[in-house]
């Protein structure tokens, strides 16, 4: 199974960026404009056993995907699993390291391109490019929430 991964350091603590990011309302402000993501069903705020549904744009026809939340350590990581969506499997895991005066996230995707036709258009390089793209998206805004705060 691939795996992608990116780094972020950002000026704030565990605690906050850990708050920011369980609240599924905050998604559509971090996501690039050229995959736009609309949350269609999530809870307030992300647990172990939530799921989280989203309509995503930008691969074709809007995609709804279904997530659970598999691993649950405030504040410092959480797993949301895809139990529901266009590719073969999707695993992304996040992590807060605290340091003296930055946190790093480390972000890791385990993904497996769909099967069938969808397999050859969306391939692993092409998720691999997109993901390149739009975590360095993600990373800027939040970089630009968080630390403005």
């Amino acid at each position: 199974m691939p795996t992608f991964e990116a780094r972020v350091a950002l000026a704030t603590t565990a605690e906050k960026l850990f708050d920011y990011i369980v609240h599924p309302a905050h998604l559509a402000g971090i996501m690039p404009p050229e995959t736009p993501l609309e949350v269609i069903e999530s809870p307030e705020r992300l647990e172990l056993g939530s799921q989280l549904v989203v309509d995503l744009d930008g691969f074709g026809p809007t995609q709804r995907l279904t997530y659970e939340v598999t691993a649950f350590e405030e504040p410092v990581s959480f797993t949301e699993t895809m139990i529901s969506g266009p590719l073969g499997a999707w695993v992304h895991q996040r992590r807060i390291i605290p340091g003296e005066e930055l946190v790093e996230l480390v972000e890791e995707v385990n993904f497996e391109p769909p099967s069938g036709l969808a397999g050859l258009l969306l391939t692993a390089p092409r998720i691999e490019a997109s993901l390149t793209s739009g975590f360095a998206h993600r990373h800027r805004r939040l970089r630009e929430l968080l630390e403005a705060k």
